[in-house]
């Protein structure tokens, strides 16, 4: 099984990536549609991201140590989603940003359609961490969709919750 946010078989080190670098792995991250928003690191996950982790790596059926997974929820795309549920998110059909909702977009792999990344919206922008790399704000879903590099297939299921105002 691959690791969640990374193709199988990639070394992703340890820093942050150059425009040039982010855009070689990910074409669609054009300069200025995107932000640096904090530094790579090891230490968590784009799932754990998703679920306001910073301190734990996000993988399914890992428990114990730095990793993590909900209790008695398998791997998959339901799985995935059942997470998010279980936090109080609600499917939606809706990818746009939605004032008063937080949102959480689960991509699969073109391939297998097992799941691949999560990003995460506040509302106003998308936002993902990049396997070990750093945390970027992005325009659109879209621009991490693909099957080059280290794209992460297509959004597959997005789910939402309302903000606590």
């Amino acid at each position: 099984m691959a690791s969640v946010g990374a193709k199988a078989g990639i070394d992703l080190s340890v820093r942050n990536f150059t425009q040039e670098e982010l855009r070689a792995k990910w074409p669609k991250l054009i300069p200025g549609t995107y932000t640096h928003a904090s530094q790579a690191t090891p230490r968590y996950n784009c799932f754990a991201f998703a679920v306001g982790d910073d301190r734990h790596w996000w993988e399914p059926e890992m428990h114990g140590g730095r990793f993590r997974w909900a209790e008695g929820v398998g791997d998959g795309i339901d799985s995935w989603a059942q997470v998010f549920v279980l936090n109080g998110y609600e499917p939606t059909n809706n990818l746009d940003h939605e004032d008063g909702y937080e949102k959480v977009a689960i991509y699969v792999e073109l391939e297998t359609l097992r799941p691949s990344h999560v990003a995460i919206s506040d509302g106003v922008t998308w936002k993902s961490k990049l396997g070990k790399l750093q945390d970027i704000e992005h325009a659109t879903l879209n621009q991490l969709e693909g099957d080059y590099e280290w794209e992460y297939g297509i959004v597959e299921r997005v789910l939402r919750r309302r903000i606590n105002q």
